[in-house]
Parts: structure tokens; sequence; C-alpha cells
């Protein structure tokens, strides 16, 4: 075997090293970003079940009892409390309806925005919580107004307070 012959074969060799470490490189990041998505996922879902337990708080719960009846009938430090708790809600509905294509790799994007509209159209239909958001649009606090219309549609913004 001459010099050229072995320097020929170290050649591919060497070549079969490199694509074997790129399959490996690709297969890892392959996972990095599964685990990336469990972990988005998971988080999400903890974010979700604090407000689920929040509302299991005796204060929170008639908070949002009188609320969701009429924002007008609140003192004025239950206003800020159900202002804030209002645009938690939809800071929550607005992250998930933007990053479903990304993070909703376990149950699909589309099943993920039905989700999360459901859960707007929930808690818009008390009128309570309409009060509250034309409240706070007059006063220029909602940040994401045209994104939130188009999840839960402007019929039910302006359904008049019962």
């Amino acid at each position: 075997m001459s010099i050229v012959e072995i320097g020929a074969l170290a050649q591919l060799v060497g070549a079969i090293a490199i694509l074997l470490s790129l399959v490996f490189v690709v297969i890892e990041l392959r996972k990095n970003f599964r685990q990336n998505d469990i972990a988005n996922t998971l988080q999400r879902n903890i974010e979700r079940e604090k407000l689920i337990y929040a509302r299991m708080e005796e204060g929170l719960a008639k908070l949002l009892v009188k609320a969701y009846r009429s924002y007008g009938k609140l003192e004025d430090f239950e206003k800020i409390q159900f202002e804030a708790y209002l645009r938690q809600q939809m800071l929550f509905v607005t992250r998930t309806y933007r990053t479903a294509d990304a993070a909703a790799f376990a149950v699909g994007a589309d099943r993920a925005r039905s989700v999360a509209r459901a859960a707007a159209l929930d808690f818009f239909s008390n009128p309570g919580a309409r009060e509250c958001y034309r409240a706070l649009r007059a006063r220029g606090l909602i940040e994401s107004h045209e994104l939130f219309l188009s999840i839960v549609g402007e019929d039910v913004l302006t359904q008049p307070a019962a």
C-alpha cells in the first residue's frame, strides 16, 4: 500500500467520523428541543394551576363572585384587585395563543388556541368582567386589544352588562 492510498483511506475514515459526529449532534439537539418543550409546557401548567388554586382562596373567590355580577358595584380597592386579576387572565390567554405553534407540541397549536379561546369566552361570559375590560380599555390599559378581539370576537366584549 502506497502513501497515497493510505492518505486516501485516512481521508475516507475522517469524513465518516465527521458525518457520524454531525448525526450525533443533530440527535442531541432534537432531544434538547424536546426537553425544552416539555419544560415550557410544565411551566405553563404550573401557572394555570396557580390561578386555579388562587381562586379557591376565600378572599379571591368572594371578590370574583361580586365582580362577575357587576364591576361598577365593587369598592375601589376591589376594582384594583379585579383589574389585576383580569389583566393576568388576559396575559395568560394571549401568551398561550401567541406561542401555541412553538409550545403546544403535544396537543397541537389549534387545540392550545381553542382551549385559550374557551377560557377567555368563559371568563367574559360574566357581565362584570366585560365592564372591567371596557373600563381598562377606556383608560388605555389593555395592551393587546386587537389580538384579544381576534381571540374572543368583538361581539363577546361588547355585550351589555346584565
